[in-house]
């Protein structure tokens, strides 16, 4: 792998959110074994309600990055941190850490739609389910809001009772963020949440995204700079495990401050 200097990235004009900061990253590293460094003293923070796009050619570590936020990187064997992740006021790699817990707060909806083989309504109520409610009233009122969060409420709202797998691509991505909205996160985690989806559908899920700016803070993966031109607040450009840039997407995107960012945003490698 090629190397690049060591520096201290680029941080400038970051939008803030009126919550605060919802996740600070200081110093953070990590290892798959004992030689395999994935990230490097990645440092920003993440400002709540607002939107922050993680860009950069594949294998940049942008997507274990995102993984790292809800420790979804800890089921691989060997795996090794330094630095720390801030939560609530929380270390979220303190040994005394409910791991279940933080992923409940921070909901996630990965690269393909995977809705689970069962209804609608059981699907956007699992979240609930599993922590043991059966208040049908509850559930009701979760599924209705979820889906309206989700802008499918209209679509589906008579036929809850059909199987999730027969919705289009589009439907079942809404529908993984609607489950994983139900639970009421602070986060949502996207992973190239419209890779696998057509235009028509992308721009729908752009339109969820904006509708969900404020109430959420999301921190989204994608290879689609026009994307993340469209739909973020902030944008951290990642390079062989580095954070090059970070701040608020119309300055890196218009006047990016590291050659390597004008060069990637360009489309000279990438």
């Amino acid at each position: 792998m090629t190397a690049i200097p060591t520096f201290e990235p680029t941080l400038y004009h970051v939008k803030r959110g009126e919550q605060g900061t919802a996740l600070d990253i200081a110093g953070f590293s990590l290892w798959y074994g004992p030689a395999a460094r994935a990230l490097h003293d990645v440092a920003l923070a993440v400002e709540a309600g607002l939107v922050t796009a993680l860009i950069g050619p594949s294998g940049c570590g942008k997507s274990t990055l995102l993984r790292s936020l809800n420790r979804m990187n800890d089921l691989i064997d060997g795996l090794r941190t330094e630095g720390r992740i801030r939560f609530q006021d929380q270390d979220i790699y303190h040994p005394d850490t409910d791991v279940i817990a933080l992923r409940k707060r921070m909901g996630m909806v990965f690269q393909k739609p995977n809705p689970f083989p069962m209804s609608i309504f059981e699907n956007v109520v699992y979240p609930l389910r599993i922590d043991g409610v059966r208040d049908k009233g509850r559930l009701a009122e979760t599924a209705e809001r979820a889906l309206s969060g989700a802008a499918l409420w209209d679509e589906v709202k008579d036929r809850l009772e059909d199987s999730a797998l027969g919705l289009s691509g589009g439907q079942q991505q809404r529908l993984c963020i609607a489950r994983a909205i139900a639970a009421e996160p602070d986060v949502l985690l996207m992973d190239e949440p419209c890779s696998a989806l057509d235009p028509i559908a992308t721009a729908r899920i752009e339109e969820l995204i904006d509708g969900l700016r404020g109430r959420y803070t999301i921190v989204m993966v994608t290879h689609n700079m026009q994307q993340a031109a469209r739909v973020s607040d902030n944008t951290a450009f990642m390079y062989l495990g580095r954070l090059i840039e970070y701040g608020d997407t119309e300055t890196v995107f218009t006047n990016p401050k590291r050659p390597r960012t004008t060069d990637y945003i360009t489309g000279r490698f990438g």
